[in-house]
């Protein structure tokens, strides 16, 4: 995704873009997958994957929007903080036990579930969209609406998750002093 990254910031091509960050996002799929299933997991892999992806979007977010997208970037690496001092490894699962309904839905089977899918489809791929849409034909402009409002939807699903995530971490240590 790094790649991509690189690429766009150098005006490059909108399609090697695209490509290369859809594939690097399917890898980083298929990497935890893979890595469960062979019994590899570890605390130090789940983070350095969340790391991973966040600076990729991170990357993306700065591209596509300059400086107004730190906020996107700086409210994902307080949440993955927040998390990881928390849960772990196991922090899709562990920070959740007790979360409002919607937080659950979203979270449901680490993600596996609708909201959860339209969440991840708008935390990856929201700012790729918002680079790569300015530079496509205007031929599928009722499409293109309707994806960008699908992934708007679900980043905004994401940002309910991290505030809440948020709202409870901070809460716990004011509490505990």
């Amino acid at each position: 995704a790094m790649a991509a990254v690189g690429l766009a910031s150098l005006e490059g091509p909108s399609v090697p873009v695209a490509a290369l960050y859809v594939v690097a996002m399917a890898l980083d799929g298929l990497d935890g997958i893979l890595a469960r299933e062979m019994g590899q997991t570890s605390e130090f892999g789940a983070a350095l994957d969340v790391l991973v992806d966040n600076a990729s979007r991170g990357g993306m977010w700065i591209v596509a929007l300059g400086l107004m997208g730190l906020p996107a970037v700086f409210l994902e690496m307080l949440v993955f903080a927040c998390t990881h001092a928390e849960g772990g490894k196991a922090w899709k699962t562990g920070c959740f036990t007790k979360a409002p309904p919607t937080v659950a839905a979203v979270m449901r089977n680490g993600f596996r579930s609708p909201l959860g899918a339209i969440t991840i489809a708008g935390l990856h791929f929201l700012p790729l969209w918002l680079w790569l849409s300015p530079r496509l034909p205007r031929r599928y402009s009722l499409a293109a609406g309707c994806l960008t409002l699908l992934l708007v939807s679900g980043r905004c699903l994401g940002a309910v998750v991290e505030v809440w995530v948020l709202g409870r971490h901070f809460g716990r240590i004011l509490r505990s002093d």
